[in-house]
């Protein structure tokens, strides 16, 4: 029961730790989605059926980078539960403070793998 004394004096190891955790999914995320770009078939154009010349469009998956891309995800996913694992045992009052981005990484990072797998 909470006796009404502020006894916190600011961020601990653990406070600040899980802010490092955070800021490094978002940092790899966005390292995967730099990889998705290169990975990905290229977009073909009704525009390249009339051009006179033939332009070659990749329409298949960069193997190497897509196994790249999910390391990337995975480890984003990891980082991302970790966080709000730590973050669950962490809170104790209603006034601390929820990581509701973390939620929301983990769904698109999930779906986003999903997403890669199939599409193959």
């Amino acid at each position: 029961m909470w006796d009404g004394v502020e006894r916190r004096k600011g961020a601990d190891w653990v406070d600040i730790s899980i802010n490092v955790f955070n800021i490094a999914a978002w940092v790899v995320f966005v390292v995967a989605l730099v990889i998705f770009h290169y990975a990905r078939p290229e977009l073909e154009y009704m525009y390249y059926q009339f051009v006179a010349e033939q332009v070659h469009v990749r329409t298949h998956w960069q193997y190497e980078l897509k196994s790249w891309l999910l390391v990337a995800l995975y480890i984003c996913t990891a980082i991302s539960v970790l966080t709000l694992i730590i973050n669950k045992f962490r809170l104790k009052r209603k006034s601390d403070r929820q990581r509701y981005g973390m939620y929301m990484l983990v769904i698109v990072c999930v779906v986003f793998i999903s997403v890669v797998t199939v599409r193959s």
